[in-house]
């Protein structure tokens, strides 16, 4: 197509090319050819007659013309074929040549036509790098127009940098003759921009193949350059994500390792006889752990959460009781700052919900943490409500108050960043490294939920965050009475000088269908009990905090004593609960102590037990401390795989506390040459070792197990904390998976849990199950954490799930099918362990030894055996169950 800016004479392809008018002319050439030589042929014959007849004697030039004689007839016609001849043969090759030009012109056109319609610019240029030809895409790709373009110099379009280098190919091309492909470099387009291109060279070479100058195609790479440089930037940042999740779960391993030595030989020297002030010095040391411990975390967990490797765990949870838990964590920092610390469920909340309560839990506490950490007085109040609730998928409202410094409208975007604090002077007042509210943001998100903060300066904050979860809706949904008590119209004297938790407490006993009383201190408390005298009402019951101030709790107590005579009973709530408290308020006839903040199980357990006829000495309804049963491990030969120092000594001084025989070894392959000398009821592996490791080691001995049908329990312990690190000790074959730093409750637990138990005797076994089925009762309710519900949702689920498990095995022995009878034994055996149905356990424990090693003699013996002892369990269990409230 022609361009209205190409002037006259403008060297572009289109203008070397043959025109249509120029081939019309060649044909109307070759037939004026033949036409002169019939011409010249005529005129011959007119000249020949006139010739004739003058030199004649006889006859006119008429007569010569129309009747020559012979000889002239046949000179004539001699010439005239040649004349004839002649023109045929030049009209012919001037046909000839019209054809050749013709098709040569129809190459042309269809090459220009190409060339014109292609995305690649077609350039040429000459010695002098002026363009001589260019097509419409180069004059695009340029961004010149055409007669700017025109003899243009190429050097122009080039920077600096690139001229030599181009200009030097183009030289290179001239001497060899021979064709460049695939240069690349920079242009510069008249707007200025640059472009990346790419161009093949060639000579431009003339009728005697003289290199006269040199084309070219050009094609613009820039879109795929920036592409190329993106995907580079990609897998770099791919590269940086991968070495830097390496290099947390190596510093996560590196730090924790000491710092799992220092917690556990913390904990043992509190354990023993101290003076005051190195107990004092001790705790410091052990809340300085800690909160490194906490800052590691945030760390990984942030670092998970940004590289999309963190995924939410589903179980099932009790809201009211676990919001409880999760407070009293922080309860003693709350009670220390003499803050109140309390929450509230609204009631159409639903109590029994599914997610990932750990990392639920580790919003709350950061949130509440921060409340604590920046509230100086005043109150920390939870809310918990129901944002939506549709075909049982709660959207749950959470709302964190504290009464503390505020926060600037400015700075309250800033504060869910990483690394960032609403002012950074408080990072030396307070501490912190910024991580945790981003943390909490990333998860909350991950929860399906948004989190956001409403504040004003000087008078306090409130943390919002909402949080997707399932309805458990096949379990009840609230605290339950137990169908033998009934507390409705019991009159409650609630006493407390926080009027949220006032409000909170009076909610509760409502919802049970009690009649509450409230008072806000103890001269208002007395003033109500006057009133209720003078109406002839009395007190059943009195729930009084013990954080009172001006007259105090333990005067109110004694006025109570001594006007309501021992029918009043009275429950107190504290904020820390010691044996030497515990004891004080007994001698003044308080009958249950619980601790704040307050649960609704613990305080309905608080409340039926106190009002129990039972002359019972006063209780503390809390959760169990660690330690307090450590001689329910039995005595063990524990062989461990440590190679650090400090961890070495922290094991082996837990296990001999716990009599033990313990046996150290620094690393796997040492640990393989134990387990060859020596019989193990347990190995504590530690993953990372010098020479061999621990995941290696596991699969050398799982190796030499398959010849020899034995197995012994392995103990993965490891300081690595990223996605997949239990999944890959499983895999490996170990039982269990203990974190570091370990725990000592945490450990014990694992170990009971995989190992049998040590049955009793006989007798006692079956006088246990006959007579004194509250025995063992107080130590299951401590492993339901006191929960006389939850024990009585399970204990039925095993009543009704062992019988059918037991048919499982007895038919699968008939199909002589191992695998379905280890399987259905070791379900078996967990399950009774569970109940400390120790004796089953056991039983348990060899039949699915026995199906291990690909045997089935004996099996149907130790299946009746086992029978008998579930069904002589079932019966103890049943007594139990008819013993809990709750």
């Amino acid at each position: 197509m022609a361009d209205p800016h190409t002037p006259k004479n403008t060297p572009r392809l289109k203008d070397r090319l043959l025109h249509p008018q120029t081939r019309s002319s060649a044909a109307r050439l070759a037939d004026r050819v033949l036409l002169m030589g019939v011409g010249v042929a005529s005129v011959y014959w007119i000249f020949a007659s006139l010739l004739f007849s003058l030199n004649a004697e006889t006859g006119t030039f008429l007569t010569h013309f129309l009747n020559p004689g012979f000889n002239e007839f046949l000179s004539r016609l001699l010439v005239l074929c040649f004349f004839m001849i002649f023109g045929s043969q030049v009209g012919y090759t001037l046909r000839q040549r019209q054809a050749l030009d013709e098709a040569l012109a129809g190459s042309e056109e269809k090459h220009r036509t190409i060339l014109e319609n292609i995305e690649d610019g077609y350039y040429e240029i000459d010695f002098q790098g002026n363009l001589t030809v260019f097509n419409e895409s180069f004059r695009k790709i340029t961004g010149y127009a055409a007669d700017q373009l025109t003899m243009q110099d190429f050097r122009r379009l080039l920077t600096p940098a690139e001229t030599g280098k181009v200009f030097g190919v183009f030289e290179k091309v001239r001497q060899t003759g021979r064709a460049i492909k695939d240069l690349g470099f920079v242009i510069v387009r008249r707007d200025g921009a640059r472009r990346w291109v790419e161009t093949s060279i060639s000579p431009v070479t003339d009728s005697d193949s003289q290199v006269i100058g040199y084309r070219g195609i050009l094609r613009d790479v820039t879109r795929r350059r920036q592409a190329d440089a993106l995907k580079q930037e990609k897998m770099a940042a791919e590269s940086a994500s991968r070495s830097k999740s390496e290099f947390l779960a190596n510093m996560s391993h590196e730090i924790r390792t000491p710092l799992n030595a220092i917690i556990g030989l913390v904990e043992l020297l509190l354990a023993s006889p101290l003076s005051r002030e190195q107990r004092e010095d001790l705790k410091v040391v052990q809340s300085a752990a800690y909160a490194l411990l906490s800052v590691i975390n945030d760390i990984l967990d942030f670092s998970k959460i940004e590289a999309g490797k963190l995924e939410l765990e589903r179980s099932p949870f009790n809201l009211r009781d676990f919001l409880g838990e999760a407070l009293k964590i922080l309860a003693v920092r709350a009670h220390e700052k003499h803050l109140e610390l309390a929450y509230r469920v609204a009631p159409n909340v639903p109590d029994r919900l599914v997610g990932d309560p750990h990392r639920f839990r580790q919003v709350l506490l950061n949130l509440i943490g921060n409340a604590i950490k920046f509230t100086d007085s005043g109150e920390i109040v939870v809310f918990a409500q129901c944002d939506s609730l549709e075909n049982d998928r709660l959207m749950l409202h959470m709302a964190v108050r504290d009464t503390g410094a505020g926060i600037p409208t400015g700075k309250q975007a800033l504060i869910f960043d990483a690394f960032s604090q609403a002012d950074g002077s408080t990072s030396r007042k307070f501490g912190g490294t910024g991580l945790g509210l981003a943390v909490s943001s990333q998860l909350v998100s991950l929860m399906g939920g948004r989190i956001w903060v409403k504040s004003v300066l000087g008078k306090g904050s409130i943390f919002h965050f909402t949080a997707a979860f399932d309805v458990n809706t096949a379990a009840p949904a609230a605290p339950v009475l137990p169908a033998d008590v009934d507390l409705s119209g019991l009159r409650v004297l609630v006493v407390d000088d926080n009027a949220t938790n006032l409000k909170i407490l009076c909610e509760m006993l409502a919802s049970w269908k009690m009649v509450p009383k409230a008072a806000s201190s103890a001269e208002s408390a007395k003033t109500v009990l006057t009133r209720m005298q003078q109406r002839g009402e009395a007190v059943d019951l009195a729930l009084i905090d013990s954080d009172l101030t001006r007259a105090g709790t333990l005067s109110l107590v004694r006025y109570i004593r001594s006007r309501e005579a021992p029918a009043a009973r009275i429950t107190l709530m504290l904020t820390t609960t010691t044996a030497k408290t515990a004891d004080r308020y007994n001698a003044e006839g308080v009958a249950m102590v619980v601790t704040k903040p307050v649960r609704p199980s613990d305080l309905l357990d608080a409340i039926i037990k106190s009002l129990s006829q039972e002359n019972v000495p006063i209780e503390v309804v809390k959760e169990k401390r660690s330690g307090e049963q450590e001689t329910a491990l039995p005595p063990l030969n524990i062989l461990v795989a440590e190679d650090t120092p400090f961890n070495q000594k922290y094991i082996r001084r837990l296990l001999e506390n716990w009599r033990c025989r313990t046996t150290i070894v620094e690393n796997g392959r040492l640990a393989i040459a134990a387990l060859a000398n020596q019989n193990f009821d347990l190995v504590l592996m530690d993953v990372q070792m010098p020479e061999m490791d621990g995941i290696t080691a596991t699969l050398r001995i799982r190796e030499e197990e398959q010849k020899t049908g034995r197995h012994i329990p392995i103990v993965a312990m490891t300081a690595h904390a990223m996605k997949g690190d239990r999944e890959r000790c499983i895999e490996a074959g170990m039982d269990d998976y203990v974190p570091k730093p370990i725990a000592s409750a945490t450990l014990r637990k694992t170990i009971l849990r995989i190992l049998p138990v040590a049955a009793p005797a006989p007798a006692a076994s079956e006088a246990a199950a006959g007579t004194d089925a509250g025995a063992d009762l107080a130590v299951l309710m401590e492993a339901f954490n006191n929960d006389g519900t939850f024990f009585k949702d399970v204990a039925g689920m095993f009543i009704s799930d062992y019988p059918p498990m037991l048919e499982t095995i007895e038919k699968a022995i008939d199909a002589k099918d191992v695998e379905l009878v280890s399987r259905t034994a070791h379900a078996l055996k967990g399950m009774a362990r569970n109940f400390q149905a120790d004796t089953a356990a056991a039983t348990a424990l060899k039949l699915e030894q026995v199906a291990a090693a690909g045997r089935l003699d004996g099996a149907g013996e130790l299946i009746r055996q086992l029978a008998a002892e579930l069904g002589r369990f079932e019966t103890h269990l049943k007594a139990m169950m008819a013993r809990v409230t709750g």
